[in-house]
């Protein structure tokens, strides 16, 4: 039922990436509604075939599976949060794409899952991965905000106005967009570093171990925290701040990879 679910919810979401695609080419007002409510829709079918699998899971999204349908989720949840917010529709050309390939391994894969390890057995651990979680999904987010700023600047600094330069929303709003989203990542990115330390230390009797996924977590929090050390202090703003936003985002989807096991819960640890 749950994989039927995901499987519902993943179509509902490849329509809608049709009818933002569609939006991209030909504005017709009735795409983004058609866009939206496809995605809402989708994600509460999304959200109740989450909810069987993690109450039956203490919480926990066991396995990589079900770490990208978490992360899809997420991502989908902040593009429409923004889209009704500030009506872009057009960024969903970018993002709802990266959520469909994100969510589709999910349906391929096993969905099978062992019994939650007792170490993982936490009171608050849930809370700690579903913050992680979505802090990926914020600097994901934040990530297509730097490829199209990136797009965007490329073609008017070569004064080739096409496509993109009459759809897209301007720099600066780009770039304000990347920065709201990446303050919010970095606040969860922080949260859980501490929170993974503190769970470490009280599981193995450590609180870093220097493996690649945390060193990994570690530079990618180095480099957002001199973004936006640099935005504040010394306004920076467009093509670098792009870049680091993407490096950074890079890092922690090595991170993401390399934290899974098939007894392991999801998400960035540390």
């Amino acid at each position: 039922m749950t994989r039927a679910l995901v499987s519902i919810a993943w179509h509902g979401y490849a329509l809608a990436t049709l009818a933002y695609l569609a939006y991209l080419v030909r504005q017709w007002r009735a795409l983004p509604i058609i866009g939206r409510t496809l995605v809402g829709l989708g994600l509460i079918v999304h959200a109740l075939a989450l909810a069987s699998a993690l109450v039956s899971q203490k919480g926990f999204p066991l396995g990589i599976a079900q770490g990208l349908s978490m992360l899809a989720f997420l991502l989908l949840a902040i593009f429409l949060a923004l889209d009704l917010r500030y009506r872009m529709p057009v960024i969903g050309a970018f993002l709802t794409p990266v959520a469909v390939a994100v969510l589709l391994p999910s349906l391929l894969m096993s969905s099978e899952t062992g019994p939650v390890p007792n170490s993982l057995k936490r009171p608050l651990l849930p809370l700690h991965v579903s913050i992680a979680l979505l802090g990926l999904a914020a600097f994901a987010v934040a990530t297509g905000v730097a490829v199209m700023y990136l797009l965007l600047d490329r073609q008017m600094k070569g004064k080739r106005f096409g496509l993109l330069f009459s759809r897209l929303p301007s720099l600066r709003f780009l770039d304000e967009l990347n920065r709201l989203l990446v303050v919010w990542g970095f606040v969860a990115l922080s949260i859980t570093l501490v929170t993974g330390a503190f769970f470490a230390s009280t599981t193995y009797g450590v609180f870093w171990q220097w493996e690649s996924k945390e060193i990994a977590t570690l530079v990618a929090w180095a480099i957002f925290a001199l973004l936006l050390a640099a935005r504040f202090f010394a306004g920076w703003r467009g093509r670098r701040v792009a870049v680091l936003t993407m490096a950074g985002f890079g890092l922690l989807l090595v991170s993401f990879f390399t934290s899974y096991n098939p007894s392991q819960y999801a998400g960035v640890l540390r």
